[in-house]
């Protein structure tokens, strides 16, 4: 028995450094395993979650008057024209148009004054604009909770005024309700900033992006621009898929202008566009977590193999002086738990670890 012991030690000895090798790749597989886990639920929480729009049958259309050497005094019409006649295509549900469009990472924000106590200053004033037709909230479906939407009595000689989301209202409104209430826009230096009145009140949508936290943000008509915006964008709902109206829209701005460029997609598109990093480190996480799992796999079987192969004198023996198949077979089996304990528990130190210290820097963005 001494022999066997000996025998046994020796094994066991030359055994070790696999049997870590192998705890090891276990460990790290399941770290790569919880990380594809983070970075899907991220993905999830991003395509499910609540924008305060629907992306769903919306073609979005960009012209620019500025290349068709349209001259600025007959841009507001032209744009007007153009909007009037997608709104009567068939198949068009309904059409707005805008400066900007959801999740298309272009910005346009400056700073509020508004006259109530403690209004908010610096960062904290900040709001984020959008200029937009009488149809745009009501084509990308964004509620309109309360007071009224615009109409074509909204002119630039008009009344300055303007529609904010739930998060302006709450930030420089605290008090009371916020319609019927004036801010101004932060002027440039020499400018006057004529006061703007609150006449309806939007749901929070976001903005630049899903990831971002919703923004206060201000419509204003698109009427009322404070300069022409050579370039705006045209959105329309659709009863069918979006793409099958692009000959009709093509055919409808040529009966206004030839020389007008168009650029077609959709928002569903656009939408998934912003979120091309997400889906690539989801995929890349999740197929080295597989392929790391796989090589931990082969490697335990081929340490196990090697083990039983050497420990194949002692086995011998042991059998030889009476040991049963089912002892034998526990000694390999209770390597095999030792092995896969040890990788488990120290990949799961690793993986707390990970999750508990930057899990606010991988789950982006949760539903507001």
């Amino acid at each position: 028995m001494k022999g066997s012991q000996a025998v046994d030690g020796e094994s066991r000895a030359k055994f070790r450094p696999g049997k870590w090798i192998v705890a090891s790749q276990v460990a790290l597989s399941l770290v790569l395993l919880v990380a594809s886990g983070l970075f899907l639920r991220s993905l999830v929480t991003l395509v499910t979650m609540d924008t305060g729009f629907d992306r769903n049958n919306v073609l979005i259309v960009r012209a620019n008057l500025h290349t068709a050497k349209v001259p600025p005094e007959q841009q507001p019409a032209i744009f007007d024209e153009v909007e009037s006649r997608l709104r009567s295509l068939p198949g068009v549900v309904s059409a707005g148009r805008s400066v900007m469009t959801p999740v298309s990472n272009y910005v346009w924000n400056s700073d509020l004054d508004v006259d109530t106590p403690n209004a908010p200053k610096g960062d904290a004033a900040l709001a984020y604009f959008n200029f937009v037709s009488p149809g745009y909230l009501e084509t990308v479906r964004t509620p309109l909770l309360a007071g009224r939407g615009f109409n074509d009595g909204d002119t630039k000689t008009a009344a300055r005024v303007a529609i904010v989301n739930e998060i302006l209202a709450r930030t420089f409104f605290p008090n009371g309700d916020a319609l019927g209430k004036y801010f101004r826009v932060h002027p440039d230096p020499g400018k006057p900033a004529p006061p703007i009145q609150i006449v309806g009140l939007a749901k929070d949508a976001k903005y630049e992006s899903l990831r971002e936290e919703a923004h206060a943000t201000a419509y204003f008509p698109v009427a009322q621009l404070p300069e022409d915006a050579e370039e705006q964008v045209f959105e329309l709902r659709t009863a069918a898929r979006p793409s099958t109206l692009i000959p009709s829209v093509q055919e409808a701005v040529a009966g206004v202008s030839k020389a007008i460029p168009l650029e077609f997609h959709t928002l569903a598109e656009q939408v998934d566009d912003s979120l091309v990093q997400e889906r690539l480190l989801a995929t890349l996480s999740t197929f080295f977590g597989a392929l790391a799992l796989l090589l931990a796999m082969i490697g335990l079987y081929g340490a196990l193999s090697y083990f039983v192969a050497q420990r194949q004198p002692e086995f011998g023996i042991r059998m030889a002086l009476g040991a049963p198949r089912g002892s034998i077979l526990r000694l390999v089996m209770r390597d095999v738990v030792i092995v896969l304990a040890g990788g488990l528990a120290a990949g799961v130190c690793l993986a707390l670890i990970m999750v508990g210290v930057p899990a606010k820097n991988v789950v982006w963005a949760r539903a507001s």
